[in-house]
């Protein structure tokens, strides 16, 4: 049987790992959200220097 592979750079799999890691951390999404949630009612604006 002939497999499917893919080739990515080990930078990208790290980041790959590294956000599959903070998804699967209930606190972190609950913060994630909590941000998003900030972000779309307009009570985090954005800094630019």
């Amino acid at each position: 049987m002939k497999q499917d592979m893919v080739l990515i750079s080990r930078k990208e799999y790290e980041g790959m790992k590294e956000t599959i890691e903070l998804l699967q951390n209930p606190g972190m999404m609950k913060q994630i959200l909590e941000s998003e949630k900030n972000i779309a009612q307009g009570k985090i604006k954005k800094f630019n220097v």
